[in-house]
């Protein structure tokens, strides 16, 4: 299944975000050319090369110096043969270079153009530089789940490049199907702010009406509580729930005790009520608890480590995880495939490239002439 066959995306962007877009792109069927800056390329190649090749399998690199005129000319070339073209440079940058909307769009009315960026094109954080924890800290997330007197260091959970990525493909699809019906093209803007607010917004909500500021509420009988081996997360919030465990745990007195009959009482006693959950669940395994809880209908799971569950093959008929090759590394490794469409589309990618691997090759494609590629290479363009 390969909706996106036929449709050619021109991917300019570096890092995680922007290739995590467009890996997914590529899973749905799209060509990928990816373009990189000529003898140093993405700098995730040597910076970060494990999530690279995660997110970077089945695209084609061509290397092409967008500070040469004649590098900018091939581009708007490149530009007239696409449908899509992403970029995450910062928002100024791609003006300079010459590969901004107004130029590209005069060169191809049909192209969606889509820019990635930390704060937007304008504002007052447009300049900004930006990285996932930057617009974390700027965008009030990272505070709703990262307490104060938290060690500095500790950077919480990365998940705005993901989730901005995600949000890109969703904006992609949607102006594709909008190219298709009118023949127009359309600029798309995605910004990790904006992300950010939409990850925030349960607790947004919260905060807004006065309930608490900083972070989720917290709940006397939801958590992860220490059994025997380890941690077990459970979900009593409700008075139905909290029955079922009281049950599960064979201390069903719970209910008649003062300190913990009611939603209320459970909240002003909530550390007691901690210490006798655990001091029952001590007596059986993680994974002893979460079954038990499980039948009797309490939302449970033992907490495991992601890369156990990926090694026990749970993810493996889902047809998520594939062993992803890279040229330059001589090397597989296992990554997650079409981690939001992978159930129904089970798409293996491709190969991870080399820089500049498929220049020559994906050029020709756009209709690039033996003699313009050997000009190119000459001076250094390509």
């Amino acid at each position: 299944m390969t909706p996106l066959k036929g449709v050619r995306i021109l991917d300019l962007t570096h890092a995680l975000a922007g290739p995590f877009c467009t890996y997914h792109l590529g899973l749905l069927g799209a060509e990928i050319v990816k373009v990189e800056p000529p003898r140093v390329g993405d700098d995730f190649r040597d910076f970060a090369p494990d999530t690279f090749d995660a997110v970077n399998g089945g695209k084609q690199s061509v290397t092409i110096d967008l500070k040469q005129e004649a590098g900018r000319a091939l581009l708007h070339d490149l530009a007239r043969g696409a449908d899509v073209l992403i970029e995450n440079f910062r928002p100024d940058a791609a003006r300079k270079l010459g590969v901004d909307w107004d130029v590209l769009r005069a060169a191809n009315p049909k192209l969606v153009y889509c820019s990635i960026s930390g704060f937007g094109a304008s504002g007052p954080r447009a300049a900004w530089p930006a990285v996932e924890w930057s617009v974390q800290a700027a965008a009030g997330l990272s505070a709703m789940y990262l307490d104060d007197d938290a060690d500095p260091r500790d950077l919480g959970i990365g998940m705005l490049d993901i989730f901005s990525g995600t949000s890109a493909v969703i904006a992609i699809l949607s102006a594709i199907l909008e190219q298709r019906r009118t023949g127009e093209g359309r600029r798309l803007e995605v910004t990790m702010a904006d992300a950010a607010l939409t990850l925030a917004s349960s607790g947004l909500a919260q905060q807004l009406s006065g309930e608490r500021v900083g972070k989720v509420k917290r709940r006397p009988a939801v958590g992860r509580f220490k059994a025997r081996d380890g941690r077990v997360f459970v979900m009593a919030a409700h008075q139905r729930w909290f029955g079922k465990l009281a049950e599960v745990l064979g201390a069903p007195s719970l209910l008649d005790d003062e300190r913990f009959a009611t939603p209320a009482a459970r909240d002003a006693n909530a550390e007691a009520l901690r210490e006798t959950i655990e001091a029952r669940l001590a007596a059986r395994d993680a994974v002893e608890w979460q079954d038990a809880l499980l039948a009797a209908g309490v939302p449970s799971a033992a907490v495991v480590q992601l890369r156990s569950l990926v090694e026990s093959g749970y993810y493996d008929d889902a047809g998520m995880i594939h062993d992803v090759w890279s040229q330059a590394r001589g090397k597989a490794q296992r990554a997650a495939g079409a981690t939001f469409s992978g159930r129904t589309i089970r798409a293996a990618p491709g190969e991870v490239p080399a820089l500049g691997a498929q220049t020559e090759a994906a050029l020709g494609r756009f209709g690039v002439t033996a003699e313009r590629l050997e000009a190119l290479r000459k001076d250094a363009v390509i």
